[in-house]
């Protein structure tokens, strides 16, 4: 059986007319399998990937530290990270807004001299606990845990960590609790690096039942508001003093434990540093040391934790040092960090734009844009877009649809000549007939059209960004192409915690020797330097590395991927991570993909996401959940599929920012005929088509556990709370049989 595929837009350029090939195919000796590496690499690079960027010291560890140290020193006046404090906390009923205030004069910002002092400070605090000393002196292994919402203080604290060898074990706020001290206690976590709205929900539930633990620090000073005005203050309760933090001990059952707030943990580290024997070298990680035992976000069961050494993160950094997908530039380049750093994704970007001399500028999901639910309506400037003006934003596709939906409404709620004057540009923008009528064609000049998107842009916070980065999951085409033309360049990519991020990217712009731009849609890019790729055929499904288009399950070998696999998982580990005749351990994604002609690849189906019908045709449940998208008031949903059944069915869900987000609320009896002609028009076969769907008004969170924290839907827990008797599962006949 073959899988329709969406139809890719071949990469072009409009100085250029040739076509360049980005991935070459190298000699394999393994039966029906094709191998693939970057075209720089087999043309100047002997076919040997990289694994530590051209800037760095001969002979100096592969560490994360050291990279860190590099660019201290090279960048030390330069902004490192920008902050917003929450001046005010508005209560309004059952709504919450915060008050960060507007504008630049918002912002403060730290030089990467002033960040590097305090990772520093932090560092020594960790050597002067006893315990974190003993095991460090000793070499034996050291796990701390880091349970917090991104912010600078999460990334002052990881780098800490870091700088004396300790292996960092990521936990997710949204986590449940089972989860969570499923990764504290397989770890045998001893430091708790801990946010203070999360230390007062989790003391009794989670914190309190790990007994390996015996420091806690308190971060995420920063997420409290100032003051709390309309309500009684709840989850806003003051940041705890020193002499508050140290006395949260005794309400704990570890013996012997010690908490601290990260500042206390900074001032042991001052006073230790004015001693004769404050070296930090002894401590110091080496290339091979684990850096992160970080938990995967998986749809179904108990996370699994991936073990990444430091030199897994600077293979991503040389590959992205080789590759130059983008250049930043120092002191100019501000890249807008809201997504979870408890995610490989953002973790991995914010560590190269470190290391490149860029600013990382912190925001939160809830005030991002002006439509965010925290944004109160009085206050549309204060948004962390508007303040920060980023020229580099990385994020999910959900939150690209977002954007896409928010200028198509925009168009929509226009009215007269100004409304149609912006459609227009916007149809212009994307080569399409402006439909305005004679006046819009006679005034929409170039000039005029170009001043009609730049205060579109400006209006966003969007007026600086020349690129935008997507990954952690397929996104659409058709938003892809809509950013592009409409705002800026978008640079699809394709990994996952086990290859560190750097799988493959899209390279968006020309860089010197990196040649023609790719600005195809629907791909996911070139394979990056520090990689290569294999194909092996998937005959059960129809997909051979024979095809026109070699197609098959994409392996992934090279620095960047673990070479341990999961923690204290061998049998999978040895299933996922295999080492082949070649002596490399290649990660088998359980991913489909292509190689096109113009040798990037391309996503074109999941084997572990794959229901047979009983007709014998396949549904790709991912596929048909990014195809929906597309469809006038779809923002969440989820598709099922039984293999005793000849069709498939969708739940349509409320998006987070509420129906208004997609255009309002879609009529339920008519959304099938529109599913329908939407997904027939974009190629999907008749039984990949849902053909019942129900809506229902909760949004999905990640609190409640129907979604992940890069917003993943949860497919078994989703399943759980549709399945029952009278639920909606059972309301379409598609009720699953009780386990």
């Amino acid at each position: 059986m073959k899988v329709n595929a969406q139809q890719v837009v071949p990469a072009t350029n409009d100085n250029v007319a040739q076509q360049r090939i980005y991935c070459s195919e190298i000699p394999c000796d393994e039966p029906d399998t094709k191998h693939f590496m970057h075209s720089m690499l087999v043309k100047n690079n002997g076919s040997k990937t990289v694994e530590v960027p051209s800037y760095w010291p001969a002979g100096a560890e592969s560490t994360i530290a050291v990279g860190w140290e590099l660019s201290a020193k090279k960048y030390k006046d330069f902004p490192c990270m920008g902050i917003r404090d929450i001046k005010e906390c508005r209560v309004e009923g059952k709504k919450v807004y915060w008050d960060k205030g507007q504008g630049k004069d918002s912002c403060r910002f730290m030089t990467f001299g002033e960040v590097y002092r305090e990772i520093t400070c932090a560092a020594q605090g960790l050597i002067t606990l006893p315990e974190i000393e003993r095991m460090r002196t000793a070499g034996e292994s050291c796990v701390g845990a880091l349970l917090a919402e991104t912010s600078h203080e999460w990334q002052i604290s990881s780098q800490a960590i870091m700088q004396v060898g300790i292996t960092i074990t990521t936990v997710y706020t949204t986590l449940g609790h089972e989860a969570m001290l499923h990764g504290l206690n397989e770890t045998e976590a001893v430091i708790l690096f801990v946010e203070w709205a999360c230390y007062r929900l989790l003391t009794q539930e989670v914190i309190s039942k790990c007994p390996a633990l015996k420091y806690i620090v308190i971060v995420g000073e920063v997420l409290v508001p100032k003051k709390t005005t309309g309500g009684a203050g709840g989850e806003n309760e003051a940041f705890p003093s020193e002499e508050q933090a140290n006395a949260l001990a005794s309400s704990l059952p570890q013996e012997g434990m010690k908490v601290m707030t990260l500042e206390g943990l900074k001032a042991a580290g001052r006073l230790r540093m004015s001693s004769s024997n404050s070296s930090l070298e002894p401590y110091a990680p080496k290339g091979d040391s684990v850096a992160f035992i970080m938990y995967t976000s998986g749809s179904t069961g108990l996370p699994k934790g991936v073990v990444l050494t430091h030199r897994n993160f600077v293979a991503s950094i040389a590959s992205f040092d080789f590759q130059k997908t983008s250049v930043i530039r120092p002191g100019t380049d501000v890249f807008m960090a809201f997504l979870p750093l408890a995610h490989i994704f953002e973790l991995t970007l914010e560590t190269i734009f470190f290391c490149c001399g860029g600013c990382v500028c912190y925001g939160h999901p809830r005030t991002l844009t002006s439509t965010s639910p925290y944004m109160h309506p009085d206050n549309p400037g204060g948004s962390d877009m508007l303040a920060y003006r980023p020229t580099l934003m990385i994020a999910v596709p959900a939150i690209l649809d977002l954007i896409k939906n928010g200028i198509c409404r925009k168009m929509e709620t226009l009215t007269g000549l100004k409304g149609k004057l912006l459609a227009g540009a916007v149809n212009k923008a994307q080569g399409l007939p402006h439909k305005g009528g004679c006046l819009v064609g006679c005034i929409l000049t170039k000039s005029i059209q170009k001043k009609l998107i730049g205060k579109l842009k400006d209006a966003a916070g969007m007026d600086r960004i020349i690129m935008f980065c997507s990954g952690g999951a397929p996104l659409c085409p058709e938003t892809q192409q809509f950013i592009t033309d409409v705002l800026a360049p978008v640079s699809q990519g394709y990994g996952s915690t086990e290859m560190s991020v750097a799988g493959t990217c899209q390279e968006a712009f020309t860089h010197g020797a990196t040649g023609i731009a790719d600005r195809s849609v629907g791909c996911v890019g070139a394979i990056s330097p520090c990689c290569e790729l294999k194909l092996v055929s998937v005959p059960d499904m129809g997909y051979y590395v024979t095809d026109a288009e070699p197609r098959g399950e994409i392996l992934m070998a090279g620095a960047n991927v673990s070479q341990t696999g999961y923690y204290k998982m061998p049998e999978k580990s040895a299933e996922d991570f295999p080492r082949h005749s070649d002596g490399k351990v290649w990660f088998h994604t359980g991913d489909i993909g292509l190689i096109n002609d113009t040798g990037v690849l391309k996503l074109i189906d999941r084997k572990k996401d794959l229901i047979k019908l009983s007709g014998g045709e396949y549904v790709s449940l991912g596929k048909v959940e990014a195809s929906l998208k597309q469809v006038v008031g779809i923002g969440a949903c989820v598709v099922f599929a039984q293999a005793s059944k000849d069709h498939c069915v969708t739940i349509i869900s409320q998006p987070e920012r509420g129906w208004a987000s997609v255009g309002g609320k879609p009529d339920e009896a008519a959304l099938p005929g529109l599913i329908g002609k939407t997904l027939k028009a974009m190629g999907l076969a008749r039984f990949e088509i849902p053909t019942k769907v129900m809506i229902d008004d909760l949004i999905w969170t990640a609190e409640i556990g129907l979604v992940t924290a890069s917003m993943k839907v949860q497919r078994n827990p989703l399943r759980s709370h549709y399945n029952a008797q009278g639920g909606l599962l059972d309301k379409m006949g598609y009720r699953f049989p009780d386990a």
